[in-house]
C-alpha cells in the first residue's frame, strides 16, 4: 500500500516540474518582450574597410546570322580589409527589466574604439589596371552591431584626422554604421587611424569582434557573475561583489582566415557570416542560481524525499506498535507534495531563501498538527516534526550549493540509510510480522 501511495503521488510532483517548465518557458517570453523594446544580445566593434572594384572583360558573342559581336561585362566585387590595430574600451552599466512577475538582466554600454588601418594591406589596388576601376570614392569605414535599433549614440566619430558624418549600413547580417573615407588617405600611402564611440543597450550578454592583426578589447561592468564566452579566454580576469574586469588580446593568429578577403567569403567554404560567429569573444550576464533552475531541483528530490519520511514512519509503526493508516500515509504525502506547488508560488514574489523557510514552516507545522491527532501522542508528533524539519534543511543546504549538490545530495541519501539500517539492524522483522498477524 506504501509502495502504490509512492507511485500515487508520483502524478502531482511529474506536474509540478511541468508546471515549473510552463513558467520557464513564460519568463522566456518575457525576456523576448524586453530584447524586442531594449535590444537583444549584441555583438559589437566589428570594424572593416570595404572598397568597391569594378572589374571589365570583353565577352565574344555570336549572333544567329553568323555575326560575332562584342561587349563589355562589367564586374563589381567589394574588398573587405581588417585593421592592423583595434582597441576596445567598454563599460556596461547593468539593470533589469520586468514584464509582469519576471526580471531580464540589461545594460547600457559606452564602447569606445580606436585603431588604424596600413595602406600595405590593400596597396595591390593602387596599381592602374585597364581593365580594373577602384571606385575610391565610394570606399566607406563599416562599424558592426547587432541590431540597429539598439544603438543609442554615435559620438566623436574621426576618420583619418577628419570628422565625418555616419549613415546606417549594414554587412554579413549584422547592422552597423558606415562612414566615408577620403582618398587622400587612402591613396596617400601609410595609415588610416579612426575613432569613434558607440552607446548601445542590450540585453543578457554583449560580445566583441576582436577583428584585426591585433586586438586589445577591455570590458568593466558592476554585474558580479559574469560567464565570459568566445576564445580565447580574457587574460587575468577579476570578478568580486562589486563587478567585473576583463581584457582580452586577440592576434591575427588566433583565427583561421587573414586580413583581406572580397564579398561574403573570408576563404574557400567559410562564409563570412560562420567567420564572425566563431571569433567574438564576450560576456553573458549570468544569473547562477536562479528561482526556477532550484525549483527544478527541488522537484528531483521530492520523491526521495516523500521516500525516506513514508519509510521512517513504517518502521516507526513496527517498532513503536502505533498504527498509521493508509489514508494518513496519503495525507501526509499530498502534503510533501503541496510544499513544492508552494514554494514555486511564493519563490516568484519573494526571495528563494524566505520562501523557502515559509514553505517548509508551513509544511513541518501542518504536519506535526495532523499528527498530533493521529497518533494522539503530542511527543511523538513533534519528534516527527523536528524530523522533517531537518530533512528540509539538509535539502535547503543542498539547494544552496551550486558545485556540490551531488555530492550533498548523495551524502544525504546515504547517511539517511545508514541511520535506518543502524537504527533496525537488530529487529526480528518475522517476529514482528507473526506479531501483527496475531493480533
Amino acid at each position: 500500500m506504501i509502495g502504490f501511495l509512492i507511485i500515487l503521488l508520483l502524478i502531482p510532483l511529474a506536474r509540478m516540474e511541468d508546471l515549473v517548465g510552463e513558467r520557464v518557458g513564460m519568463r522566456q517570453e518575457a525576456a523576448q518582450r524586453v530584447a524586442e523594446s531594449w535590444g537583444g544580445t549584441q555583438t559589437t566593434a566589428g570594424v572593416l574597410l570595404s572598397i568597391p572594384v569594378e572589374t571589365s572583360r570583353v565577352v565574344v558573342e555570336q549572333t544567329s546570322l553568323g555575326r560575332e559581336t562584342q561587349r563589355t561585362e562589367v564586374t563589381r566585387n567589394v574588398v573587405y580589409v581588417l585593421p592592423d590595430s583595434l582597441k576596445v574600451n567598454a563599460t556596461a552599466d547593468p539593470d533589469t527589466r520586468a514584464v509582469g512577475l519576471y526580471h531580464t538582466p540589461v545594460y547600457t554600454a559606452r564602447v569606445r574604439i580606436s585603431g588604424e588601418f596600413v595602406n600595405q594591406e590593400f596597396e595591390h589596388l593602387l596599381a592602374d589596371k585597364p581593365d580594373r576601376l577602384v571606385r575610391w570614392n565610394e570606399a566607406r569605414l563599416l562599424v558592426l552591431n547587432s541590431e540597429a535599433r539598439a544603438l543609442r549614440a554615435v559620438d566623436d566619430v574621426v576618420v583619418a584626422g577628419e570628422s565625418v558624418r555616419v549613415a546606417a549600413d549594414s554587412y554579413a547580417g549584422l547592422s552597423g554604421i558606415s562612414a566615408p573615407v577620403s582618398q587622400t588617405a587612402l591613396r596617400g600611402g601609410g595609415t588610416i587611424p579612426f575613432r569613434l564611440q558607440l552607446t548601445l543597450t542590450g540585453s543578457t550578454s554583449l560580445s566583441f569582434l576582436p577583428l584585426a592583426r591585433k586586438a586589445d578589447i577591455t570590458l568593466e561592468s558592476a554585474w558580479p557573475h559574469p560567464k565570459f564566452e568566445g576564445a580565447p579566454a580574457p587574460l587575468e580576469p577579476r570578478i568580486s561583489d562589486d563587478g567585473f574586469t576583463a581584457r582580452w588580446s586577440v592576434l591575427e593568429i588566433n583565427r583561421n582566415f587573414g586580413q583581406v578577403w572580397v564579398d561574403q567569403q573570408v576563404s574557400d567554404g567559410m562564409p563570412v557570416i560562420n567567420a564572425f560567429a566563431q571569433n567574438g569573444v564576450g560576456v553573458t550576464f549570468y544569473e547562477p542560481v536562479d528561482i526556477y533552475q532550484r525549483n527544478y531541483r527541488a522537484v528531483h528530490y521530492a520523491a526521495l524525499l516523500i521516500c525516506i519520511t513514508f519509510l521512517t514512519f513504517f518502521l516507526w509503526e513496527h517498532v513503536s506498535g502505533i498504527a498509521i493508516h493508509a489514508m494518513q500515509y496519503l495525507m501526509v504525502g499530498m502534503a510533501l507534495a503541496l510544499f513544492y506547488l508552494l514554494l514555486l508560488a511564493l519563490s516568484e514574489h519573494v526571495t528563494f531563501d524566505v520562501a523557502y523557510g515559509l514553505s517548509a514552516a508551513a509544511l513541518v507545522g501542518l504536519i506535526t498538527v495532523y499528527l498530533t491527532g493521529a497518533l494522539r501522542r503530542f511527543r511523538l508528533a513533534l519528534g516527527a516534526g523536528a524530523g522533517l524539519a531537518t530533512l528540509y534543511g539538509l535539502l535547503f543546504w543542498i539547494l544552496r550549493s551550486e558545485d556540490y549538490s551531488l555530492l550533498m545530495g548523495a551524502l544525504l541519501l546515504f547517511g539517511v540509510l545508514a541511520v535506518l539500517m543502524l537504527a533496525t539492524r537488530n529487529i526480528d522483522w518475522a517476529a514482528v510480522g507473526r506479531r501483527r498477524a496475531q493480533e
